[in-house]
């Protein structure tokens, strides 16, 4: 295998723990402010308590994404996702799933869940935003983002990222 396969493997077997079926349930869980000074270009944390600001923020986060900016979404992710895949894996694993898909045309909310509970991961308050994306070459595609609150300062912060 490829040094670049094993990279998307390794990639998307860290963003295992997304699995929503677990996250079904949804639970209540508090947002906290953006840290002061968050660095420019970085999608804007969640606020207190909005489920929508969860949204707004997963699109500004998938938009990185979509300019093909996969180090900065990296850098604006959860520690518990860096630490499970470096920066480079993340760039070269999280481009190679997207190639495929081509360019963005269109994407909707589709669900919204909270949960204390994640497959493979640390209980926690985790906020559960999923697409459907639709792309250029007439793929559909459905993308999962995890956020969890961080135990150190109470940033929530994206822990993986799953598209298929």
């Amino acid at each position: 295998m490829s040094r670049a396969a094993d990279a998307a493997r390794l990639a998307l077997l860290a963003l295992a723990v997304l699995a929503l079926p677990a996250a079904a349930a949804g639970a209540p869980g508090a947002l906290a402010a953006p840290p002061p000074g968050a660095a420019a270009g970085t999608p804007e944390q969640p606020t207190l308590g909005d489920d929508r600001d969860v949204i707004e923020a997963s699109e500004k986060w998938l938009r990185l994404l979509d300019r093909g900016q996969m180090g900065a979404a990296w850098d604006a992710s959860a520690k518990s996702l860096q630490d499970q895949v470096s920066r480079v894996e993340w760039v070269k694993g999280i481009g190679a799933a997207r190639k495929p898909f081509g360019t963005l045309k269109a994407r909707k909310r589709d669900r919204f869940a909270r949960a204390h509970e994640m497959p493979g991961g640390p209980d926690g308050d985790y906020a559960i935003v999923q697409f459907v994306s639709e792309f250029e070459n007439g793929k559909r595609a459905t993308e999962q983002l995890i956020w969890m609150l961080q135990p150190d300062g109470g940033i929530w912060r994206v822990s993986g990222y799953h598209i298929r």
